[in-house]
């Protein structure tokens, strides 16, 4: 039998096996919906009083393109998104808030505005270290809250 080879009939192309790659609603990743502080006045409040101050102090105003607070989607109730446009690059970040509904297996839930900060600081710390437009820099999120 050396020397011969066995023939193996190809499948016609329009017989290849379609598959639905569409999740179920509850197999989908947690992420940003289309309600966003534009639209909502807790998201605005967040963003002014939270967000802003933290993003502002490790990212200048050429490298910020666009900045925006987001409810979640396909997660669970309360999920906060923030998003954010630098060069070439989008990042969305699972911001921890206040309106999380807390499993009693979660770590502590941040509450405050000043543990928000610290949460989406230090988050914003280790991504920008990786970005293409900040490769290997340390920045440091120093901010101030404003009061109310």
């Amino acid at each position: 039998m050396e020397g011969h080879r066995r023939y193996r009939p190809r499948a016609h192309p329009s017989a290849r096996t379609q598959v639905n790659t569409t999740a179920l609603p509850g197999e989908r990743a947690p992420r940003p919906g289309p309600v966003t502080d534009a639209d909502d006045e807790r998201l605005a409040r967040l963003r002014r009083r939270v967000v802003e101050p933290v993003v502002t102090s490790v990212l200048t105003t050429e490298e910020l393109e666009h900045l925006s607070v987001h409810w979640g989607v396909d997660g669970r109730e309360g999920d906060v998104w923030v998003r954010l446009d630098v060069p070439d690059q989008r990042h969305e970040e699972l911001l921890l808030s206040p309106w999380w509904v807390a499993d009693p297996c979660d770590v502590e839930v941040p509450t405050s505005a000043a543990q928000i900060a610290a949460h989406l600081g230090d988050r914003l710390e280790d991504w920008i270290c990786e970005t293409a437009f900040a490769w290997g820099q340390q920045r440091r999120a120093r901010y101030q809250l404003p009061e109310t």
